[in-house]
Protein backbone atom coordinates (compact mmCIF):
# COMPACT_ATOMS: atom_id res chain seq x y z
CA UNK A 1 0.00 0.00 0.00
CA UNK A 2 2.66 2.21 0.68
CA UNK A 3 4.23 1.91 -2.64
CA UNK A 4 0.57 2.82 -4.06
CA UNK A 5 0.79 5.98 -2.52
CA UNK A 6 2.97 8.12 -4.33
CA UNK A 7 1.24 6.57 -7.40
CA UNK A 8 -2.23 7.59 -5.91
CA UNK A 9 -1.10 11.14 -5.09
CA UNK A 10 0.20 11.76 -8.15
CA UNK A 11 -2.69 10.51 -9.94
CA UNK A 12 -4.65 13.02 -7.63
CA UNK A 13 -2.33 16.04 -8.40
CA UNK A 14 -3.00 15.05 -12.26
CA UNK A 15 -6.56 15.59 -11.66
CA UNK A 16 -6.51 18.58 -10.12
CA UNK A 17 -4.45 19.91 -12.40
CA UNK A 18 -6.59 19.03 -15.39
CA UNK A 19 -9.28 20.02 -13.44
CA UNK A 20 -8.18 23.31 -12.37
CA UNK A 21 -7.31 23.84 -16.56
CA UNK A 22 -10.91 23.00 -17.33
CA UNK A 23 -12.72 25.36 -14.65
CA UNK A 24 -10.18 27.78 -16.25
CA UNK A 25 -10.64 27.61 -19.71
CA UNK A 26 -14.27 29.12 -19.86
CA UNK A 27 -15.86 32.20 -18.79
CA UNK A 28 -18.80 30.26 -18.24
CA UNK A 29 -20.40 30.04 -14.62
CA UNK A 30 -23.03 26.77 -15.41
CA UNK A 31 -19.82 24.99 -16.98
CA UNK A 32 -17.73 25.71 -14.42
CA UNK A 33 -20.00 24.60 -11.81
CA UNK A 34 -21.24 21.62 -14.24
CA UNK A 35 -17.49 20.12 -14.11
CA UNK A 36 -17.14 20.81 -10.03
CA UNK A 37 -20.33 18.51 -9.62
CA UNK A 38 -19.43 15.84 -12.22
CA UNK A 39 -15.85 15.97 -11.09
CA UNK A 40 -17.10 15.49 -7.35
CA UNK A 41 -20.18 13.09 -7.97
CA UNK A 42 -17.85 10.97 -10.44
CA UNK A 43 -14.37 10.79 -7.53
CA UNK A 44 -16.61 10.06 -4.60
CA UNK A 45 -19.72 8.12 -6.31
CA UNK A 46 -22.27 10.59 -5.31
CA UNK A 47 -25.32 10.47 -7.15
CA UNK A 48 -26.91 13.91 -6.61
CA UNK A 49 -25.41 17.22 -6.47
CA UNK A 50 -26.52 21.19 -6.65
CA UNK A 51 -24.02 24.45 -6.71
CA UNK A 52 -25.49 27.46 -4.85
CA UNK A 53 -24.36 30.89 -5.57
CA UNK A 54 -24.66 33.42 -3.01
CA UNK A 55 -27.32 36.51 -4.34
CA UNK A 56 -26.02 39.43 -3.21
CA UNK A 57 -28.93 41.32 -2.25
CA UNK A 58 -28.15 43.45 0.69
CA UNK A 59 -32.40 42.43 1.97
CA UNK A 60 -31.44 39.04 2.47
CA UNK A 61 -28.04 38.57 3.28
CA UNK A 62 -28.61 34.32 3.39
CA UNK A 63 -30.04 34.63 -0.04
CA UNK A 64 -28.54 31.67 -2.82
CA UNK A 65 -29.55 30.92 -6.13
CA UNK A 66 -28.93 27.26 -7.36
CA UNK A 67 -27.36 27.39 -10.35
CA UNK A 68 -26.09 23.81 -11.08
CA UNK A 69 -28.35 20.34 -10.71
CA UNK A 70 -27.33 16.93 -11.00
CA UNK A 71 -29.13 13.62 -10.19
CA UNK A 72 -32.48 16.13 -9.69
CA UNK A 73 -35.03 17.50 -11.30
CA UNK A 74 -34.15 20.21 -13.23
CA UNK A 75 -37.60 22.16 -11.66
CA UNK A 76 -35.09 23.29 -8.85
CA UNK A 77 -32.69 25.50 -11.06
CA UNK A 78 -32.66 29.10 -10.85
CA UNK A 79 -34.93 28.98 -7.70
CA UNK A 80 -34.17 30.80 -4.65
CA UNK A 81 -33.15 29.11 -1.21
CA UNK A 82 -32.67 31.23 2.11
CA UNK A 83 -30.55 29.26 4.57
CA UNK A 84 -29.58 29.90 7.60
CA UNK A 85 -25.74 28.31 7.59
CA UNK A 86 -23.57 27.03 9.99
CA UNK A 87 -19.96 28.99 10.71
CA UNK A 88 -18.35 25.56 9.51
CA UNK A 89 -16.80 25.15 6.16
CA UNK A 90 -17.35 21.71 6.35
CA UNK A 91 -20.63 20.31 7.59
CA UNK A 92 -23.54 18.45 7.02
CA UNK A 93 -27.14 18.29 7.22
CA UNK A 94 -27.54 17.22 10.84
CA UNK A 95 -25.52 20.13 11.82
CA UNK A 96 -28.22 22.70 10.34
CA UNK A 97 -30.02 24.56 13.26
CA UNK A 98 -33.71 23.98 11.82
CA UNK A 99 -32.89 22.07 9.05
CA UNK A 100 -34.16 23.29 5.96
CA UNK A 101 -37.62 22.16 3.67
CA UNK A 102 -35.15 22.60 0.19
CA UNK A 103 -32.72 20.15 1.84
CA UNK A 104 -34.66 18.27 3.30
CA UNK A 105 -37.07 17.69 -0.05
CA UNK A 106 -34.06 17.19 -2.15
CA UNK A 107 -32.17 14.72 0.35
CA UNK A 108 -28.82 16.47 0.05
CA UNK A 109 -26.32 15.59 3.14
CA UNK A 110 -23.04 16.81 2.69
CA UNK A 111 -22.39 20.96 2.27
CA UNK A 112 -18.70 22.54 1.07
CA UNK A 113 -18.54 26.34 1.44
CA UNK A 114 -17.03 28.14 -1.90
CA UNK A 115 -14.62 31.10 -0.57
CA UNK A 116 -12.84 33.49 -2.56
CA UNK A 117 -10.41 35.62 -0.63
CA UNK A 118 -12.69 35.44 2.56
CA UNK A 119 -15.37 35.73 0.54
CA UNK A 120 -18.49 33.45 0.97
CA UNK A 121 -19.60 32.17 -3.11
CA UNK A 122 -21.92 29.29 -2.91
CA UNK A 123 -22.10 26.30 -1.71
CA UNK A 124 -21.36 22.95 -2.83
CA UNK A 125 -24.38 20.74 -1.63
CA UNK A 126 -24.00 16.94 -2.31
CA UNK A 127 -25.91 13.56 -1.72
CA UNK A 128 -24.75 10.52 -0.01
CA UNK A 129 -21.77 7.94 -1.34
CA UNK A 130 -23.98 5.08 -3.25
CA UNK A 131 -22.23 2.53 -0.80
CA UNK A 132 -23.30 4.46 1.97
CA UNK A 133 -20.22 5.25 3.46
CA UNK A 134 -19.44 8.41 5.04
CA UNK A 135 -16.66 10.56 3.07
CA UNK A 136 -13.10 10.35 4.38
CA UNK A 137 -10.76 12.83 5.10
CA UNK A 138 -8.67 12.77 2.54
CA UNK A 139 -12.16 13.07 0.02
CA UNK A 140 -13.33 15.99 2.41
CA UNK A 141 -9.63 17.57 1.82
CA UNK A 142 -9.81 16.85 -2.26
CA UNK A 143 -13.26 18.80 -2.70
CA UNK A 144 -12.12 21.51 -1.10
CA UNK A 145 -8.81 21.53 -2.87
CA UNK A 146 -10.70 21.48 -5.97
CA UNK A 147 -13.49 24.02 -4.29
CA UNK A 148 -9.85 26.59 -3.87
CA UNK A 149 -8.84 25.66 -7.34
CA UNK A 150 -11.98 26.60 -8.96
CA UNK A 151 -13.22 29.93 -6.66
CA UNK A 152 -10.80 32.68 -8.91
CA UNK A 153 -12.73 31.36 -12.20
CA UNK A 154 -15.95 31.64 -9.84
CA UNK A 155 -15.80 35.07 -8.90
CA UNK A 156 -14.04 35.98 -12.51
CA UNK A 157 -16.77 34.69 -14.13
CA UNK A 158 -19.57 36.28 -11.64
CA UNK A 159 -17.56 39.22 -12.40
CA UNK A 160 -17.53 38.87 -16.29
CA UNK A 161 -21.17 38.13 -16.22
CA UNK A 162 -21.90 41.43 -14.06
CA UNK A 163 -19.84 43.79 -16.43
CA UNK A 164 -21.38 42.02 -19.62
CA UNK A 165 -25.18 42.43 -17.97
CA UNK A 166 -23.93 45.94 -17.30
CA UNK A 167 -22.74 46.47 -20.93
CA UNK A 168 -25.45 45.48 -22.08
CA UNK A 169 -28.01 46.88 -19.99
CA UNK A 170 -25.47 50.04 -21.36
CA UNK A 171 -26.28 49.46 -24.99
CA UNK A 172 -29.91 48.61 -24.02
CA UNK A 173 -30.06 51.95 -22.40
CA UNK A 174 -28.22 53.59 -25.81
CA UNK A 175 -30.63 51.99 -28.17
CA UNK A 176 -33.29 52.99 -26.25
CA UNK A 177 -32.26 56.91 -26.19
CA UNK A 178 -31.01 56.60 -29.95
CA UNK A 179 -34.79 55.47 -30.26
CA UNK A 180 -35.85 58.22 -28.18
CA UNK A 181 -34.22 60.47 -29.90
CA UNK A 182 -35.35 58.92 -33.12
CA UNK A 183 -39.19 59.04 -32.26
CA UNK A 184 -39.04 62.74 -30.48
CA UNK A 185 -38.07 64.30 -34.33
CA UNK A 186 -40.64 61.99 -35.66
CA UNK A 187 -43.25 62.94 -32.85
CA UNK A 188 -42.02 66.93 -33.19
CA UNK A 189 -42.19 66.91 -37.29
CA UNK A 190 -45.63 65.68 -36.85
CA UNK A 191 -47.25 68.17 -34.52
CA UNK A 192 -49.96 69.07 -36.61
CA UNK A 193 -51.20 65.82 -37.17
CA UNK A 194 -51.90 63.63 -34.37
CA UNK A 195 -53.60 60.45 -36.19
CA UNK A 196 -49.32 60.36 -37.46
CA UNK A 197 -48.15 60.39 -34.00
CA UNK A 198 -50.67 57.57 -32.78
CA UNK A 199 -49.88 55.41 -36.04
CA UNK A 200 -46.15 56.08 -35.24
CA UNK A 201 -46.94 54.93 -31.90
CA UNK A 202 -48.26 52.07 -32.74
CA UNK A 203 -45.48 51.14 -35.40
CA UNK A 204 -42.91 51.49 -31.87
CA UNK A 205 -45.01 49.47 -29.80
CA UNK A 206 -45.13 46.69 -31.68
CA UNK A 207 -42.05 46.74 -33.20
CA UNK A 208 -39.78 46.66 -29.89
CA UNK A 209 -42.21 44.90 -27.67
CA UNK A 210 -44.66 43.13 -29.48
CA UNK A 211 -47.74 45.05 -28.20
CA UNK A 212 -50.41 45.70 -30.84
CA UNK A 213 -53.81 46.80 -28.91
CA UNK A 214 -53.68 49.96 -26.75
CA UNK A 215 -56.16 52.60 -26.04
CA UNK A 216 -55.39 56.29 -25.22
CA UNK A 217 -57.17 58.73 -23.13
CA UNK A 218 -56.93 62.67 -23.42
CA UNK A 219 -58.71 65.30 -21.39
CA UNK A 220 -60.50 67.83 -23.06
CA UNK A 221 -61.14 71.56 -22.49
CA UNK A 222 -64.20 70.61 -20.19
CA UNK A 223 -61.77 68.32 -17.95
CA UNK A 224 -63.27 65.44 -19.26
CA UNK A 225 -61.47 62.64 -21.32
CA UNK A 226 -61.87 61.52 -24.51
CA UNK A 227 -61.11 58.10 -26.47
CA UNK A 228 -58.57 59.22 -29.00
CA UNK A 229 -57.52 55.97 -30.11
CA UNK A 230 -59.55 53.07 -29.40
CA UNK A 231 -59.27 49.32 -29.27
CA UNK A 232 -60.60 46.25 -30.84
CA UNK A 233 -60.98 44.80 -27.44
CA UNK A 234 -62.93 47.82 -25.61
CA UNK A 235 -64.69 50.69 -26.39
CA UNK A 236 -65.78 53.68 -24.79
CA UNK A 237 -68.89 52.71 -22.97
CA UNK A 238 -67.01 49.69 -21.68
CA UNK A 239 -63.50 51.09 -20.29
CA UNK A 240 -63.98 54.56 -19.09
CA UNK A 241 -61.63 56.41 -16.54
CA UNK A 242 -63.29 59.49 -15.04
CA UNK A 243 -64.24 58.03 -11.72
CA UNK A 244 -61.06 56.55 -11.53
CA UNK A 245 -58.52 59.64 -12.58
CA UNK A 246 -61.22 62.79 -11.40
CA UNK A 247 -59.66 66.15 -12.45
CA UNK A 248 -57.85 67.31 -9.62
CA UNK A 249 -58.23 64.51 -6.64
CA UNK A 250 -56.79 61.66 -8.47
CA UNK A 251 -54.94 59.79 -5.81
CA UNK A 252 -51.27 59.27 -6.05
CA UNK A 253 -50.82 55.81 -6.46
CA UNK A 254 -52.91 55.99 -10.13
CA UNK A 255 -50.00 59.21 -11.04
CA UNK A 256 -47.53 56.48 -11.55
CA UNK A 257 -48.06 53.16 -13.73
CA UNK A 258 -50.46 50.34 -12.51
CA UNK A 259 -50.49 46.71 -13.45
CA UNK A 260 -54.10 45.81 -14.11
CA UNK A 261 -55.39 43.12 -11.72
CA UNK A 262 -58.55 41.70 -11.09
CA UNK A 263 -60.21 42.02 -7.82
CA UNK A 264 -59.46 46.14 -7.79
CA UNK A 265 -63.29 46.97 -6.83
CA UNK A 266 -62.82 49.69 -10.00
CA UNK A 267 -64.73 48.69 -13.32
CA UNK A 268 -62.49 50.52 -15.05
CA UNK A 269 -59.42 48.55 -13.97
CA UNK A 270 -61.87 45.25 -13.84
CA UNK A 271 -62.92 45.79 -17.66
CA UNK A 272 -59.63 46.56 -18.63
CA UNK A 273 -58.26 42.73 -17.05
CA UNK A 274 -61.21 41.41 -18.53
CA UNK A 275 -60.05 42.70 -22.04
CA UNK A 276 -56.45 41.19 -21.97
CA UNK A 277 -55.22 45.14 -21.01
CA UNK A 278 -51.98 44.53 -18.35
CA UNK A 279 -50.74 48.09 -17.91
CA UNK A 280 -51.99 51.38 -17.22
CA UNK A 281 -49.68 54.77 -17.95
CA UNK A 282 -50.51 58.14 -17.18
CA UNK A 283 -49.15 60.74 -18.01
CA UNK A 284 -49.00 63.67 -15.74
CA UNK A 285 -48.27 67.49 -17.05
CA UNK A 286 -48.76 70.19 -14.42
CA UNK A 287 -49.39 67.60 -11.36
CA UNK A 288 -52.81 66.55 -13.12
CA UNK A 289 -53.34 63.25 -15.00
CA UNK A 290 -53.99 64.68 -18.80
CA UNK A 291 -53.75 61.70 -20.58
CA UNK A 292 -53.92 57.91 -20.26
CA UNK A 293 -52.76 54.78 -22.14
CA UNK A 294 -53.39 51.26 -21.70
CA UNK A 295 -51.49 48.44 -22.87
CA UNK A 296 -52.66 44.83 -24.00
CA UNK A 297 -50.15 42.13 -23.60
CA UNK A 298 -47.14 41.50 -25.71
CA UNK A 299 -47.38 38.84 -28.62
CA UNK A 300 -45.09 36.67 -26.59
CA UNK A 301 -47.19 36.60 -23.82
CA UNK A 302 -43.71 37.26 -21.51
CA UNK A 303 -44.80 39.96 -18.56
CA UNK A 304 -43.15 43.22 -18.38
CA UNK A 305 -40.23 43.52 -16.86
CA UNK A 306 -39.20 46.65 -15.04
CA UNK A 307 -36.69 47.99 -17.75
CA UNK A 308 -39.90 47.24 -20.06
CA UNK A 309 -42.06 49.79 -17.96
CA UNK A 310 -38.81 52.17 -17.71
CA UNK A 311 -38.63 52.33 -21.44
CA UNK A 312 -42.64 52.41 -22.43
CA UNK A 313 -43.04 55.35 -19.78
CA UNK A 314 -40.39 57.26 -21.72
CA UNK A 315 -41.99 56.25 -24.98
CA UNK A 316 -45.77 57.13 -23.82
CA UNK A 317 -45.16 60.35 -22.39
CA UNK A 318 -43.11 61.47 -25.53
CA UNK A 319 -46.13 60.44 -27.44
CA UNK A 320 -48.57 61.39 -25.35
CA UNK A 321 -47.37 64.86 -24.72
CA UNK A 322 -46.80 65.01 -28.44
CA UNK A 323 -50.49 63.99 -28.92
CA UNK A 324 -51.87 66.73 -26.56
CA UNK A 325 -49.11 69.31 -28.11
CA UNK A 326 -51.30 67.86 -31.36
CA UNK A 327 -55.01 69.12 -29.90
CA UNK A 328 -53.20 72.20 -28.60
CA UNK A 329 -52.28 73.33 -31.78
CA UNK A 330 -55.35 71.98 -33.73
CA UNK A 331 -57.17 73.94 -31.40
CA UNK A 332 -55.10 77.23 -31.46
CA UNK A 333 -55.70 77.43 -35.24
CA UNK A 334 -59.36 76.65 -34.75
CA UNK A 335 -59.16 79.62 -32.50
CA UNK A 336 -57.10 81.73 -35.03
CA UNK A 337 -59.56 81.38 -37.71
CA UNK A 338 -62.05 81.74 -35.39
CA UNK A 339 -60.48 85.27 -34.11
CA UNK A 340 -60.08 86.17 -37.61
CA UNK A 341 -63.74 85.59 -38.57
CA UNK A 342 -64.83 87.80 -35.58
CA UNK A 343 -62.12 90.51 -36.39
CA UNK A 344 -63.75 90.78 -39.98
CA UNK A 345 -66.88 90.96 -38.26
CA UNK A 346 -65.58 93.71 -35.94
CA UNK A 347 -64.18 95.46 -38.94
CA UNK A 348 -67.53 94.98 -40.66
CA UNK A 349 -69.52 96.59 -37.53
CA UNK A 350 -67.19 99.06 -37.32
CA UNK A 351 -68.06 100.24 -40.71
CA UNK A 352 -71.71 100.00 -39.90
CA UNK A 353 -70.73 102.87 -37.21
CA UNK A 354 -70.19 106.49 -38.41
CA UNK A 355 -66.95 106.63 -39.42
CA UNK A 356 -66.92 110.27 -39.21
CA UNK A 357 -69.63 113.03 -37.12
CA UNK A 358 -70.92 114.80 -39.72
CA UNK A 359 -70.61 118.43 -38.71
CA UNK A 360 -74.11 120.12 -37.68
CA UNK A 361 -74.36 123.73 -37.64
CA UNK A 362 -74.43 125.14 -34.18
CA UNK A 363 -73.61 121.87 -32.38
CA UNK A 364 -70.55 119.65 -31.10
CA UNK A 365 -71.04 116.25 -31.19
CA UNK A 366 -68.98 113.08 -30.74
CA UNK A 367 -69.72 109.53 -30.41
CA UNK A 368 -68.03 106.34 -29.03
CA UNK A 369 -68.71 102.41 -28.97
CA UNK A 370 -66.58 99.77 -26.96
CA UNK A 371 -67.83 95.96 -27.35
CA UNK A 372 -67.66 93.88 -24.44
CA UNK A 373 -66.44 90.85 -27.18
CA UNK A 374 -65.20 91.32 -30.46
CA UNK A 375 -68.31 92.62 -31.76
CA UNK A 376 -71.46 93.67 -30.28
CA UNK A 377 -74.79 94.50 -30.00
CA UNK A 378 -74.70 98.60 -29.68
CA UNK A 379 -75.39 100.39 -31.96
CA UNK A 380 -75.20 104.18 -33.03
CA UNK A 381 -75.47 107.08 -35.72
CA UNK A 382 -75.42 110.31 -36.59
CA UNK A 383 -77.13 110.76 -40.19
CA UNK A 384 -77.05 114.14 -41.78
CA UNK A 385 -80.87 114.28 -43.50
CA UNK A 386 -79.77 117.92 -45.28
CA UNK A 387 -78.89 120.71 -44.24
CA UNK A 388 -80.60 121.48 -41.45
CA UNK A 389 -81.68 118.12 -40.04
CA UNK A 390 -80.08 115.74 -38.48
CA UNK A 391 -80.45 112.47 -37.54
CA UNK A 392 -79.71 110.95 -33.79
CA UNK A 393 -80.04 106.99 -33.24
CA UNK A 394 -78.60 104.31 -30.10
CA UNK A 395 -79.92 101.36 -29.93
CA UNK A 396 -79.12 98.19 -27.18
CA UNK A 397 -79.38 94.78 -28.94
CA UNK A 398 -80.23 92.36 -25.69
CA UNK A 399 -77.53 89.56 -25.12
CA UNK A 400 -73.77 90.33 -26.38
CA UNK A 401 -71.29 88.72 -28.84
CA UNK A 402 -71.79 87.39 -32.21
CA UNK A 403 -75.65 87.11 -32.61
CA UNK A 404 -76.55 90.54 -30.89
CA UNK A 405 -74.07 91.72 -33.60
CA UNK A 406 -76.48 90.34 -36.65
CA UNK A 407 -79.30 91.85 -34.97
CA UNK A 408 -77.75 95.33 -34.49
CA UNK A 409 -76.99 95.05 -38.48
CA UNK A 410 -80.82 94.90 -38.92
CA UNK A 411 -81.79 97.37 -36.72
CA UNK A 412 -78.57 99.88 -38.93
CA UNK A 413 -79.83 98.46 -42.19
CA UNK A 414 -83.41 99.41 -41.52
CA UNK A 415 -82.90 102.66 -39.77
CA UNK A 416 -80.96 103.63 -42.94
CA UNK A 417 -83.53 102.39 -45.44
CA UNK A 418 -86.09 104.94 -43.85
CA UNK A 419 -83.45 107.76 -43.62
CA UNK A 420 -82.79 107.14 -47.70
CA UNK A 421 -86.21 107.87 -48.47
CA UNK A 422 -86.54 110.96 -45.79
CA UNK A 423 -89.21 113.47 -46.54
CA UNK A 424 -89.54 116.06 -43.86
CA UNK A 425 -92.96 116.78 -45.54
CA UNK A 426 -94.38 113.30 -44.89
CA UNK A 427 -92.00 111.46 -42.65
CA UNK A 428 -93.41 110.52 -39.59
CA UNK A 429 -91.41 108.85 -36.61
CA UNK A 430 -93.90 107.77 -34.89
CA UNK A 431 -94.97 105.17 -37.64
CA UNK A 432 -91.80 104.74 -38.81
CA UNK A 433 -90.67 103.46 -35.71
CA UNK A 434 -93.36 101.18 -35.88
CA UNK A 435 -92.88 99.67 -39.12
CA UNK A 436 -88.87 99.12 -37.89
CA UNK A 437 -90.61 97.02 -34.64
CA UNK A 438 -92.91 95.04 -36.84
CA UNK A 439 -89.67 94.39 -39.18
CA UNK A 440 -87.13 93.09 -35.98
CA UNK A 441 -90.65 91.34 -34.35
CA UNK A 442 -90.59 89.13 -38.10
CA UNK A 443 -86.99 88.85 -37.92
CA UNK A 444 -85.51 87.84 -34.65
CA UNK A 445 -86.46 85.41 -32.28
CA UNK A 446 -89.12 85.69 -29.54
CA UNK A 447 -86.04 86.36 -26.62
CA UNK A 448 -84.00 89.16 -28.79
CA UNK A 449 -85.44 92.95 -28.22
CA UNK A 450 -84.12 96.25 -28.50
CA UNK A 451 -83.77 99.48 -26.88
CA UNK A 452 -84.32 102.08 -29.11
CA UNK A 453 -83.96 105.65 -29.40
CA UNK A 454 -83.93 108.08 -31.64
CA UNK A 455 -84.61 111.58 -32.68
CA UNK A 456 -84.35 114.22 -35.80
CA UNK A 457 -82.80 117.59 -34.79
CA UNK A 458 -83.46 120.47 -36.93
CA UNK A 459 -80.60 122.94 -36.04
CA UNK A 460 -82.91 125.51 -37.49
CA UNK A 461 -85.27 125.35 -34.50
CA UNK A 462 -82.57 123.76 -32.20
CA UNK A 463 -85.55 121.27 -31.59
CA UNK A 464 -85.13 117.44 -31.36
CA UNK A 465 -87.91 115.30 -32.04
CA UNK A 466 -87.45 112.06 -30.52
CA UNK A 467 -89.02 108.86 -29.82
CA UNK A 468 -87.56 106.17 -26.86
CA UNK A 469 -88.47 102.97 -27.44
CA UNK A 470 -87.58 101.92 -23.68
CA UNK A 471 -83.68 102.66 -23.99
CA UNK A 472 -82.27 104.00 -21.03
CA UNK A 473 -83.22 107.94 -21.33
CA UNK A 474 -80.97 110.35 -22.44
CA UNK A 475 -79.88 113.30 -20.08
CA UNK A 476 -80.44 116.69 -21.71
CA UNK A 477 -78.62 119.46 -19.39
CA UNK A 478 -79.92 123.01 -19.93
CA UNK A 479 -79.23 126.02 -17.67
CA UNK A 480 -82.78 124.80 -15.90
CA UNK A 481 -81.72 121.90 -14.59
CA UNK A 482 -81.64 118.30 -16.09
CA UNK A 483 -84.14 116.58 -18.39
CA UNK A 484 -84.37 113.16 -18.98
CA UNK A 485 -85.56 112.43 -22.91
CA UNK A 486 -88.14 109.74 -22.23
CA UNK A 487 -91.78 110.08 -24.35
CA UNK A 488 -91.87 106.73 -26.70
CA UNK A 489 -93.01 103.38 -25.62
CA UNK A 490 -92.58 100.00 -25.74
CA UNK A 491 -88.69 98.35 -26.88
CA UNK A 492 -88.52 96.88 -30.23
CA UNK A 493 -88.94 93.59 -31.33
CA UNK A 494 -91.21 92.48 -28.62
CA UNK A 495 -94.81 92.83 -29.77
CA UNK A 496 -95.89 92.19 -33.51
CA UNK A 497 -98.87 94.95 -33.73
CA UNK A 498 -100.54 97.39 -32.48
CA UNK A 499 -97.99 98.91 -30.78
CA UNK A 500 -97.71 102.75 -30.92
CA UNK A 501 -94.86 105.12 -30.16
CA UNK A 502 -95.37 109.31 -28.47
CA UNK A 503 -92.94 111.79 -29.96
CA UNK A 504 -91.30 113.57 -27.54
CA UNK A 505 -90.15 117.23 -28.15
CA UNK A 506 -86.37 118.97 -26.74
CA UNK A 507 -85.62 122.22 -27.38
CA UNK A 508 -81.84 123.51 -26.55
CA UNK A 509 -80.51 126.67 -25.89
CA UNK A 510 -76.31 127.90 -26.05
CA UNK A 511 -74.39 125.50 -23.78
CA UNK A 512 -77.24 123.16 -23.47
CA UNK A 513 -75.64 119.44 -23.83
CA UNK A 514 -77.47 116.06 -24.56
CA UNK A 515 -75.77 112.94 -23.39
CA UNK A 516 -76.87 109.61 -24.79
CA UNK A 517 -75.63 106.13 -23.59
CA UNK A 518 -76.20 102.59 -23.43
CA UNK A 519 -76.81 100.18 -20.15
CA UNK A 520 -73.14 98.91 -20.38
CA UNK A 521 -72.39 102.34 -19.41
CA UNK A 522 -74.90 102.70 -15.86
CA UNK A 523 -74.13 98.75 -14.97
CA UNK A 524 -70.68 98.34 -15.00
CA UNK A 525 -69.55 96.83 -12.47
CA UNK A 526 -65.96 96.83 -9.95
CA UNK A 527 -64.72 93.83 -9.21
CA UNK A 528 -67.17 93.50 -5.70
CA UNK A 529 -70.19 93.28 -8.10
CA UNK A 530 -71.07 97.00 -7.57
CA UNK A 531 -72.75 98.65 -10.50
CA UNK A 532 -71.64 102.24 -11.98
CA UNK A 533 -74.96 103.44 -11.49
CA UNK A 534 -76.91 106.89 -12.94
CA UNK A 535 -75.90 109.04 -9.98
CA UNK A 536 -72.00 108.39 -11.09
CA UNK A 537 -72.76 109.05 -14.44
CA UNK A 538 -74.71 112.47 -13.69
CA UNK A 539 -71.98 113.21 -11.47
CA UNK A 540 -69.27 113.28 -13.86
CA UNK A 541 -71.28 114.98 -16.42
CA UNK A 542 -72.44 117.88 -14.46
CA UNK A 543 -68.41 118.27 -13.49
CA UNK A 544 -67.55 118.36 -17.22
CA UNK A 545 -70.50 120.33 -18.24
CA UNK A 546 -68.97 123.16 -20.63
CA UNK A 547 -66.03 120.78 -22.08
CA UNK A 548 -66.12 119.91 -25.57
CA UNK A 549 -68.05 116.81 -26.43
CA UNK A 550 -65.43 114.25 -27.02
CA UNK A 551 -63.81 115.59 -23.76
CA UNK A 552 -66.66 114.85 -21.68
CA UNK A 553 -67.08 111.70 -23.59
CA UNK A 554 -63.89 110.84 -22.77
CA UNK A 555 -64.24 112.40 -19.04
CA UNK A 556 -66.90 109.45 -18.75
CA UNK A 557 -65.20 106.86 -20.50
CA UNK A 558 -62.42 107.33 -18.11
CA UNK A 559 -64.42 107.78 -15.04
CA UNK A 560 -66.48 104.23 -16.03
CA UNK A 561 -63.09 102.05 -16.81
CA UNK A 562 -61.50 103.53 -13.63
CA UNK A 563 -64.53 102.34 -11.35
CA UNK A 564 -64.73 98.86 -13.81
CA UNK A 565 -60.73 98.03 -12.80
CA UNK A 566 -59.53 94.83 -12.77
CA UNK A 567 -63.36 93.51 -13.61
CA UNK A 568 -64.05 92.17 -16.98
CA UNK A 569 -66.31 94.10 -19.14
CA UNK A 570 -69.67 93.58 -18.58
CA UNK A 571 -71.51 95.09 -21.42
CA UNK A 572 -71.29 97.14 -24.74
CA UNK A 573 -70.30 100.50 -23.92
CA UNK A 574 -71.87 103.09 -25.79
CA UNK A 575 -71.68 106.96 -25.62
CA UNK A 576 -73.27 109.96 -27.82
CA UNK A 577 -72.60 113.28 -26.24
CA UNK A 578 -73.99 116.71 -28.42
CA UNK A 579 -73.57 120.08 -27.19
CA UNK A 580 -74.95 123.45 -28.34
CA UNK A 581 -72.50 126.41 -29.28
Amino acid sequence: MEKNDPVRKQLELNTLIEFSQLVSSKLDLRYILNNILLSTMGKLLISKGIVLIRTEDESQPDGFLVEAVKGLDQKYMKIRVNAELPKLSVFEFTDLECGNEFFTETGLNYFFKIYFQNKLLGVLCLGKKLNGMPLANAEIILIETMLNLSASSIENTIRYNEVKSLNSDLNNKIRQLKSLFELSKEFNSNIIDKDSIVKLLSFTLLGNFGIRDFIIFSRGSDNRFVMVKDSRKASEHKVNPEDVFPYGNTPPELRKTVRVTPGTGKDFFENLYRCGFELVIPAVINNEVENIICLGSKLSRLPYSESDVEFLESIVNLSLISIRNSMLFKEFLEKQVMENDLKTARDIQIALLPGKIPKINGYDFAGMNSPAKHVGGDYFDIISLNECKTAIVIADVSGKGTPASLLMSNIQSAVHSYMKIYDEETFDLASVTSKINEMIYENTMPEKFITFFWGILDCKLNRLQYINAGHNPPYLFTRDGLKKLDKGGFMIGILDTGVSYEVGEAFLESGDTLVLYTDGVTEAQDINSNEYGDDRLEKICRDNLGKKSSELMKAVADDVSEFAAGAPQYDDITLIVGRKI
